[in-house]
C-alpha cells in the first residue's frame, strides 16, 4: 500500500516542483489570493505556517514530498524511519491542501487517507487487531468511494444519457480530441461507456465477498478503468492512489472467503 500510493505522490510532487511558477504570487495559486479563504478571527494558519506557505518558501513542501516518497518507493527504510517518512508524507499533503484547495482531486484525497492510517498502523505496530483494523477501513474506505461515485453518476441525467462523458473529453483539462471525436460521432458508444463506469463503480464492493478469480478480476478490470483515465484524460495519479488501496481490499477479501 505504502509503495505504490507513494509512487503517485512522487509524480504528484514532480508536477509542482516543475509548476512551482504557479504558485507565486502573481499564479494562478497565489498564497495572497487562496489565504483570503480564512477569516480573519481564524487561528489557522498561524503566522509561523502562513510564512512556509509563502512563495518560494512553499516550493520546499513537493520538494520534501517527493523525497520522502522517493525513500518509501526505493528504500527499505525500517518501522520508525517509515513512520517518519509518512508523517512528511501526510503534512506535505495537508500543507499543499491549505496552500490550494482547489485543484485537488480525488487521488489527493484517497492518498491522504492511506498514508494516515499507515501512520496508525505504525503507531500500534505490535498490535494485530490494530493492523488488522487499519486493512479493514483502507478496503472499506476503496468500496466507498467507488460506490458513491458511481451513486452519483447514477442519479445524474447527463451520465445516465452519456453527455457527461463526452462534454468532459472535450475540456482541455480532462479531454481528448480523439476519443471525444469518436464518442461524438457515435452517442450509443458514449451511452455504453458511461453505463460501464456506472455499473462498475457501483459493484466494486462486491469484491470483498465474491470469489477468488471474480476477486481479482474486478480488481484487474478497475486497474484497467484507472490506466484509461490516465492515458485519456490525464488522471495519471489516480492509478497510484486508488491502486494503492488494492492490498487491502485484496486482504479483507481473502479473510472474508476464509
Amino acid at each position: 500500500m505504502e509503495k505504490i500510493t507513494a509512487i503517485g505522490a512522487m509524480i504528484g510532487a514532480l508536477e509542482q516542483i516543475v509548476r512551482a511558477s504557479e504558485l507565486n504570487d502573481k499564479g494562478l495559486f497565489s498564497w495572497p489570493v487562496h489565504r483570503t479563504r480564512y477569516t480573519s478571527n481564524e487561528c489557522f494558519p498561524r503566522k509561523q505556517i502562513g510564512k512556509l506557505l509563502e512563495y518560494p518558501n512553499v516550493v520546499a513542501i513537493p520538494h520534501a514530498r517527493f523525497l520522502a516518497a522517493a525513500r518509501v518507493v526505493f528504500g527499505s527504510p525500517g518501522p520508525k524511519e517509515r513512520a517518519l517518512l509518512l508523517s512528511v508524507l501526510a503534512a506535505a499533503g495537508a500543507g499543499m491542501h491549505v496552500r490550494h484547495y482547489y485543484g485537488g482531486d480525488g487521488s489527493d484525497e484517497i492518498s491522504q487517507i492511506t498514508f494516515v492510517v499507515s501512520l496508525l498502523e505504525k503507531a500500534f505496530a505490535r498490535d494485530s487487531r490494530a493492523r488488522e483494523a487499519c486493512l479493514l477501513f483502507m478496503a472499506f474506505q476503496a468500496c466507498v468511494s467507488y460506490a458513491s461515485s458511481g451513486a452519483i453518476k447514477l442519479v445524474s441525467p447527463v451520465w445516465r444519457d452519456g453527455s457527461a462523458i463526452t462534454g468532459i473529453l472535450r475540456t482541455q483539462s480532462y479531454g481528448d480530441a480523439w476519443l471525444h471525436a469518436l464518442l461524438k460521432r457515435y452517442p450509443p458508444l458514449a451511452v455504453a461507456l458511461s453505463w460501464t463506469v456506472i455499473i462498475g463503480e457501483l459493484t466494486f464492493p462486491l469484491v470483498l465477498v465474491a470469489p477468488r478469480r471474480i476477486a481479482q478480476a474486478i480488481l484487474a478490470t478497475s486497474t484497467l478503468f484507472h490506466l484509461a483515465n490516465g492515458r485519456f484524460m490525464g488522471l495519471n495519479r489516480f492509478v497510484w492512489a486508488f491502486t494503492g488501496a488494492y492490498p487491502a481490499v485484496a486482504h479483507v477479501s481473502s479473510g472474508l472467503r476464509s
